[in-house]
């Protein structure tokens, strides 16, 4: 990805019509995957056209860097027994894809996986994906009810400087559209009306407008410090016998959580051994067992390391390990909000 200075004369107001063609222009070369209108709620998928976009989609459950980038279930290895055992390393493979559409929180969510698979140990099969994929942001223009990624800096609207190679913000029949990167440049195939000083200013309005929406947010100053003087605070076991089920359903929908167990599967003639990469759970009982059972044999251990690995800014990269997107506290079947539990442990603190 190229920073936006250098891309900055590239900011137009296109039709939304217009746009949309040419995202079907793109289809002969890349997949066009996006958001999809199912029921009463959006899922990002494959579409055959354009038309089927639902752009002005609130949330998905799954976000879809945890969908077409890092997969949920992906095969790694075949080991063949005839007379003699072969390996079989399954080789990267990445078609072109075109994802739009993707919100701020999901944008920073695929940062943090790059953080994960792109360090100092790449990972082969998400490095060729990441490579094959141009990533079409769009800001919000809704909050919801358990959105804080205000709080946490990765929205409503998107200001990191690489990642991502289109960025959009809805006006109403139009968008604003500032390219990002070498890629989107080469690809955006018409010019457009040019944006100036006047459509930033509207653009910064809208943002500032959104940002006074939240009804939920967190003072996420020291936080590393509290939840390190407070392992043992009251609210992580009431909080476990209560109501958590340890269904890690707050896991599966984080579109930043990363980790994965390898799992092998026997073909009937138990000749064949296929091995995939399959999505793992902390809330899981059987999550880094060993022999003599689970660090983590407490429900009350284990809801307390997704919160504070989420909110704790010293844990891992720097930054925080939740984008603010919410899906955790709303597809949790009790309602479990980390960031009430963390509002406890602060008010406890200044008590």
């Amino acid at each position: 990805m190229t920073g936006e200075r250098t891309f900055q004369k590239f900011k137009r107001l296109i039709p939304k019509k217009a746009f949309l063609l040419w995202l079907d222009s793109l289809k002969k070369d890349y997949k066009l995957i996006g958001p999809v209108k199912t029921g009463n709620h959006a899922v990002f998928k494959e579409v055959n056209s354009s038309e089927e976009l639902f752009m002005e989609y609130e949330i998905t459950m799954l976000s879809p860097g945890k969908l077409f980038l890092y997969k949920p279930n992906e095969e790694l290895f075949r080991f063949a027994m005839n007379g003699k055992i072969t390996i079989d390393e399954i080789a990267p493979i990445a078609e072109k894809q075109v994802i739009v559409g993707v919100h701020p929180c999901d944008v920073n969510a695929i940062l943090y996986l790059d953080r994960t698979f792109l360090r100092t140990f790449k990972d082969p099969h998400y490095e060729a994906r990441r490579k094959n994929t141009i990533i079409i942001a769009l800001n919000c223009t809704r909050v919801l009810e358990n959105c804080f990624c205000s709080s946490v800096g990765a929205g409503p609207f998107l200001h990191a400087a690489s990642g991502y190679d289109m960025l959009l913000t809805d006006f109403e029949n139009e968008y604003l559209a500032e390219i990002k990167s070498r890629e989107a440049e080469e690809l955006f195939g018409f010019e457009g009306r040019g944006a100036g000083r006047e459509e930033m200013r509207l653009k910064a309005e809208k943002e500032k407008t959104m940002k006074g929406k939240f009804r939920k947010t967190i003072n996420v100053s020291g936080l590393d410090n509290i939840f390190a003087e407070n392992m043992e605070h009251p609210v992580w076991q009431q909080t476990a016998e209560d109501r958590c089920l340890s269904c890690a359903n707050c896991v599966m929908v984080c579109p930043t959580c990363f980790c994965y167990d390898l799992r092998d599967e026997m073909s009937m003639d138990l000749k064949t051994v296929t091995r995939y990469r399959c999505f793992d759970a902390c809330q899981d009982i059987r999550f880094a067992e060993v022999h003599g059972g689970n660090f983590r044999q407490r429900r009350a251990a284990r809801l307390r390391q997704f919160v504070t690995h989420k909110l704790d800014q010293t844990n891992q990269y720097g930054v925080f390990g939740t984008v603010g997107c919410g899906r955790c506290i709303t597809w949790c079947p009790t309602g479990i909000d980390l960031t009430e539990i963390t509002k406890e442990i602060q008010r406890y603190e200044s008590a």
